[in-house]
């Protein structure tokens, strides 16, 4: 992956600091090139620094737990219509009920209305260890990356590491599996250098773990097999477009606040977004992907932050860099 984008794309550091002149920014963009049958993915970071971590990143790594879920499903052999059943037990007290989840329920309302619910079951389902220690690793690309925390507190949804969760996995064609865990003590964030709002239960990512991963949930096809996500090819599809009546990542619903697309969708009338937002008091992001192959033969993904909780500010960041972006077509 080169490191900048090519000499033609004008400044987008300076777009998006007159677009959001005062606040502290971060950023990843990558553009899609296919040439000769290969793509590649050159990208450009805000001030050349993709690893910073200094940031929130709220509801965005909410798609780490999407497809770390769909890995650990398809690793055991079942598909993606899964109803999963959560159960938590204290020490030597017994086993208590929590509730039952279908995997693509799950997946969709992260995506429409970024459930916090869904996602902290996601994190209960993954755990911890596994999360951490076998799917956010720089071997998996994920080089500045960690979750310790889920987003709901109230039962029978939140995640308690000190409490051994088992889930009960039931498969549409009646097959039944089984995953127990119990945190082991380790605080993946620490160990890997959080430092926003507690450095030992804090989530962390950069803009470019972020951006890569929607790289590769939706240029699946294009991209190296070492470099795809473990899962089949139907649960590809799901992430990316839904189906039977569920959200993907693909931008359908405005109330999913797509402000890519809402900042976009002038400049870029034919083209497909796709996108997960990101927002807290102090926190806006926007984890997106301009699909605009059909009209211009180009796309790009992006990973645009502002420390500010407002929106309307993240769709004015969108519009600037996709300007400076179509300036260069």
């Amino acid at each position: 992956m080169s490191p900048v984008l090519p000499a033609a794309v004008p400044d987008l550091t300076a777009a998006m600091e007159a677009a959001a002149p005062g606040l502290k920014l971060r950023a990843t963009v990558m553009a899609v090139e296919t040439v000769n049958g290969t793509t590649s993915f050159p990208a450009w970071h805000y001030h050349n620094e993709p690893d910073a971590t200094d940031f929130w990143p709220a509801s965005t790594i909410k798609i780490y737990t999407a497809v770390a879920a769909l890995e650990r499903l398809h690793a055991l052999g079942l598909p993606l219509e899964t109803t999963l059943t959560f159960e938590r037990r204290e020490g030597d007290q017994p086993w208590v009920l929590d509730c039952a989840r279908a995997m693509p329920e799950m997946l969709s309302e992260i995506w429409r209305r970024s459930s916090n619910e869904d996602y902290t079951l996601l994190l209960r389902f993954t755990g911890l260890d596994y999360l951490n220690g076998s799917f956010l690793v720089p071997e998996r690309g994920f080089t500045h990356s960690a979750l310790m925390r889920g987003y709901w507190s109230a039962r029978p949804y939140t995640y308690k590491p000190s409490e051994r969760q088992r889930i009960t996995l039931r498969a549409q064609d009646g097959r039944v599996d089984f995953v127990e865990h119990l945190w082991g003590g380790r605080s993946w964030s620490a160990d890997r250098g959080a430092t926003v709002i507690d450095r030992r239960t804090g989530n962390m990512a950069s803009t470019r773990d972020l951006a890569d991963c929607l790289r590769r949930i939706v240029f699946h096809d294009l991209i190296p097999e070492a470099e795809r996500f473990k899962i089949s090819p139907q649960m590809v599809t799901f992430l990316q477009h839904g189906g039977n009546g569920f959200c993907g990542l693909d931008t359908m619903d405005p109330d999913s606040g797509p402000h890519a697309w809402d900042g976009g969708k002038e400049l870029f009338p034919k083209a497909r977004f796709y996108h997960k937002v990101g927002l807290i008091s102090n926190e806006v992001l926007e984890l997106a992907v301009v699909d605009d192959r059909a009209q211009s033969g180009k796309a790009w993904i992006s990973c645009l932050r502002a420390g500010i909780g407002k929106e309307p500010v993240m769709v004015n960041l969108c519009r600037a860099v996709l300007t400076e972006l179509k300036k260069g077509l």
